[in-house]
């Protein structure tokens, strides 16, 4: 088996070992398995890193991978030898002879047989091909040491979790097996219960009005009986009231009015005081027959407000105490419309804001969609200054600040580097809404700019 397995390996290409020193230290030294391009450098993703070396640069590619094998590459530069057979020969050498020309570069086939070195500023590379080792394998430890699944379980969880299961289980079938009551079709209910439920249509009784004819019939009667008795002084009949019918036309009649009442304004309400006026069968519980000078008269503790009360107050007499004022400007728009009060004294202010592109911009975010981040957002640095001009109409100038956006976008500071407007209440709102706001995620990292706003009252 061993015999077998040292053929395997003979049979098998042979591989590249490198060793890196530096500064006459061994740093690293690696069997290079996979057949591929062999790198050295500072950046961490070449084969061989080499940070502290001013010689190399980022990425060199000293081992390149060919059809016919590996080739050594190497510049004016660096210095060195190569064995080639049986015979060494120096890098300057080979410049002159085998090595052949690429760009800057020198290039040079190797066999299995090639070693060497290079020597690169203070890192030298030595190098040799070598028979692949055998794979060491993977040590493990013995079957009575290692654990088995089974004594990894916790076994007080997995009987929770078992009987968790079988409870959950258990009450879903409980639930698809009960016979749940479903709500009956009105067409299974029997007759008897639809007449109960479904409640039937009472009739309104009808108003009892008076015939004409019977009371030209009553009357005739009560003049032939006082004929035939002979009285001297006859009787007049009236004819039966009816509670119910006077009862229900005076409810009706305070709906309507009620409904008239709505649909008008208050001038049209203290302006009706006619005969059958609203006010006068309001104020009298529907009275149609009232007269309304005698209502009016009735009413104590309404007054006309006069031009120093400032507001409307009551009347004297009748009791009528208490006063409304602040009311505002109230006044009549029409027939049947009135204002609402509106409070006076307050000017209307506008202001004019006006921004110019981002200057001093120190990252990778694009100064036009600064400015068309900034743009968009006017508007509330706009309402900051007309809150201002409230208090000082004065007010103006120029604020520039300096913005800082972290990665994500986010306005982590927001700094005042020139203020001619000089209103802190102003510069303080401004920073307020300035650090909520986001931009688009900067691909480099954290951004910083400069940012001018203008505010100019409008006349």
């Amino acid at each position: 088996m061993a015999k077998a397995l040292n053929t395997k390996n003979l049979d098998a290409p042979k591989i590249l070992r490198i060793g890196i020193i530096q500064n006459g230290k061994i740093v690293e030294e690696r069997l290079v398995r996979k057949r591929e391009n062999v790198t050295i450098g500072q950046s961490t993703k070449n084969t061989f890193v080499v940070p502290a070396s001013n010689a190399l640069p980022r990425t060199f590619t000293i081992f390149e991978l060919t059809p016919a094998g590996y080739a050594i590459n190497f510049s004016d530069m660096m210095d060195g030898r190569v064995s080639l057979g049986d015979q060494v020969v120096a890098l300057p050498a080979l410049r002159q002879g085998k090595a052949q020309k690429k760009g800057e570069l020198w290039h040079l086939l190797l066999t299995d047989r090639s070693r060497g070195k290079v020597v690169i500023g203070d890192v030298t590379v030595l190098f040799q091909f070598v028979t692949p080792p055998p794979v060491q394998p993977r040590p493990q430890l013995p079957p009575s040491v290692r654990a088995s699944v089974m004594q990894n379980l916790d076994w007080m969880l997995v009987a929770v979790v078992a009987a968790s299961f079988l409870l959950h289980f258990g009450f879903i079938i409980y639930l698809r097996n009960i016979d749940w009551p479903r709500k009956p079709d009105i067409e299974e209910i029997p007759d008897r219960f639809v007449q109960m439920i479904v409640p039937k249509k009472t009739e309104e009784p009808k108003p009892v009005v008076a015939q004409v004819d019977d009371k030209k019939e009553e009357k005739k009667e009560d003049k032939g009986e006082k004929k035939d008795k002979g009285d001297s002084k006859p009787k007049a009949q009236k004819a039966p009231r009816d509670p119910e019918a006077e009862a229900r036309a005076a409810a009706e009649r305070r709906a309507r009015l009620a409904a008239d009442v709505q649909k008008m304004g208050v001038l049209k309400i203290l302006g009706a005081k006619g005969e059958n006026g609203s006010v006068a069968d309001l104020v009298k519980g529907g009275d149609v027959s009232g007269d309304a000078d005698k209502v009016f008269a009735q009413v104590g503790g309404v007054g006309v407000a006069g031009a120093g009360a400032g507001g409307l107050r009551s009347a004297k007499g009748a009791g009528g105490t208490g006063s409304l004022r602040g009311g505002g400007s109230l006044r009549a728009s029409g027939p049947g419309e009135v204002g609402t009060g509106e409070r006076g004294g307050e000017r209307a202010v506008k202001g004019i804001v006006k921004d110019s592109a981002p200057t001093d911009v120190d990252g990778s975010l694009d100064p036009s969609v600064i400015a068309k981040e900034i743009r968009s957002r006017l508007g509330a640095v706009k309402a900051c200054y007309e809150a201002g001009l409230k208090r000082n109409p004065n007010i103006g100038g120029k604020l520039q600040l300096r913005f800082e956006v972290s990665s994500v976008g986010k306005v982590t500071a927001a700094d005042i580097e020139n203020d001619t407007m000089h209103d802190e209440d102003v510069a303080s709102c401004i920073k307020s809404r300035v650090l909520t706001w986001r931009f688009p995620a900067p691909s480099g990292g954290s951004v910083q700019f400069s940012y001018p706003f203008i505010f100019q009252a409008s006349k």
